[in-house]
This record gives C-alpha cells, structure tokens and sequence, in this order.
C-alpha cells in the first residue's frame, strides 16, 4: 500500500483538549481514530483515550495479515469502547459518566470502511471536491438534510451540539457502517472532531489538505480553525490519509451503508457462528458402524 498520513490537535480556546487521536499501521492496513470527549460530562479526555487505546489494541491484536471482516471489525470496536466507558464509570468514586464521539477509519487492499458515532465527521475528498462525508447524529442535522434548514443556519444554531448519541451514554449506541469504498490516486480521507467542521468550509478543508506534503497542510488547516473561531474555539482534532497507490479491485465485503445497534450485531454474530456449525455438520464424514454392527437400536 503506498499512502501518507498525518495528525493533530489543539486545545482551541478551551481549559482542557478532551480530544484524541490515534494512528496505527501494519503491512496491509492502517486504522485511524479520532474522539471528541464530551466536555459537559465528566471524564471526556478519558473517555476519547479510551476509544482510541480500545481500537489500536484491536487492531494489533488481529493475528491474519488481513481484517477479515473490517464492518464488523470496526462496529466491536465501538460496542466495545461503550462497554468499557459504562464499566469504567460505574468503578469510579463517585461515579461519573464519560462519554464521547467517535470515528473510527479502517484502510486495507485500497478499500476504505468506516464506522462512527456523534458528531465527529469523516469527509472523502476527491479532486479536491467532497463526495462524502457522515452524517451527525443531531437533530439539527436531521433538519438540514430535511431542507427545514440550510448549512449557515445549521452552524448558528443553539441546539447544534446537542447529541442523539454517544459512546458511553445512557442507550446503547447505534453505529453508523459505511459500505466498502474503493479509493483512487490522490483521495483524500479526512477523520475531524467538531471544533474543525464548524470552524471551516467543505472546500476550505479540501484545499488546506491539498497540499503538497500533507502533514504540512493538516498543521496549517487546524492552526485556521483555531485562529478563526480564537477565544471560541472548541479543541480541534484531526487525522488524514492521502492514498497513493492505484484503484484496488472491490472486494464486495461492505456492499451497503447502514446503521447497526448492538442487539443486531451480537445476533448477526450468533447466526454466523451458527450457521457455520451447520456448515461443517453438512460436509463432516458419517459414521460408519464397525463390521457385524447394524447400527440400529435393535
């Protein structure tokens, strides 16, 4: 695989950086991640560390030099995390609620599969142009997508940060799965917390991003947003993989977008895990009775 990658972050005009970032690579893959710690909750930094520590554990402990499944890889992840975040909060004194978004960016064989909860976005940029990106799970996006409001109304909103869902929260979380994309030359992934997207437009993400040595244009795009919003900046966070090596053949293993709650996911578990007991039931040799036994009960 050939790509380059890059991170970053900084505090904005917040007290803390509730923010975290993580990449991990092998051979044949690499995982970016990215949490936004809820700064209303307690805990927020733990929690984004969490998620992020959770996920590159993971992903070095896969033995096979490919994820089989990256789906369903990236959704026990997050399933994961929120457990861990649940359990974690419980065994503190007192208990606290950390909570937070999350993105998660799984790349392997050219492919791209993502999963993600909250508000934290992954755009796809190519030609310096967006043709992707998640969909925030806030009612406000609801109305944008709706026509009932348009993307300046959306960022002037009150309600703008008010979440429907988080890792960590009171409801299971439902996680968002994208279907396998298929990367060309020069595309751009992009995974950003809150503090980069309200801060800037599509195009000037895709511009700042388009620079020669990437890591150089990623500084320059959260240095920006910071400068832009000043005392009001929230913690702003990034991590961006520009993909250089040719289109790889589709490997069909996500062919849809969808959501997935956690009962869906452990039940799609026990179905394939059933189905393939079933499997090896069918094509295991039958029992020959030895000579002079008929077998029969009688």
């Amino acid at each position: 695989m050939k790509y380059v990658c890059a991170q970053g972050s900084r505090q904005g005009g917040r007290d803390y950086n509730e923010d975290r970032v993580a990449i991990a690579e092998r051979d044949a893959a690499v995982l970016m991640v990215l949490g936004d710690g809820l700064g209303g909750h307690k805990g927020g930094a733990m929690a984004s560390a969490t998620l992020c520590q959770i996920a590159v554990r993971a992903f070095r402990a896969v033995r096979q030099a490919r994820i089989q499944d990256p789906s369903s890889f990236l959704a026990l992840v997050m399933f994961q995390a929120h457990k861990a975040l649940k359990d974690l909060g419980k065994r503190l004194d007192p208990p606290i609620e950390p909570r937070t978004t999350g993105v998660l960016c799984l790349v392997q064989d050219g492919c791209a599969y993502w999963a993600h909860v909250g508000d934290s976005r992954l755009y796809h940029f190519r030609n310096q142009r967006a043709i992707t990106r998640t969909h925030d799970d806030t009612t406000v996006e609801t109305f944008r997508e709706r026509g009932i409001l348009d993307d300046e109304e959306s960022l002037a909103h009150p309600e703008k940060s008010r979440l429907l869902a988080c890792l960590g929260g009171h409801t299971e979380p439902t996680i968002h799965l994208s279907a396998e994309t298929t990367l060309r030359t020069g595309d751009i992934l992009l995974l950003c917390s809150d503090g980069v997207w309200e801060a800037m437009a599509d195009a000037e993400l895709a511009r700042a991003l388009s620079h020669p040595v990437l890591e150089s244009g990623l500084a320059d795009l959260l240095l920006t947003a910071e400068n832009r919003r000043q005392k009001a900046a929230d913690n702003i966070s990034a991590a961006s993989l520009r993909w250089q090596d040719q289109a790889a053949r589709p490997a069909n293993l996500a062919p849809r977008a969808r959501q997935l709650t956690a009962r869906a996911f452990w039940e799609e578990g026990r179905q394939l895990i059933v189905g393939r007991k079933l499997e090896a039931m069918r094509g295991a040799p039958k029992k020959v009775p030895p000579e002079g036994e008929t077998g029969s009960g009688g």
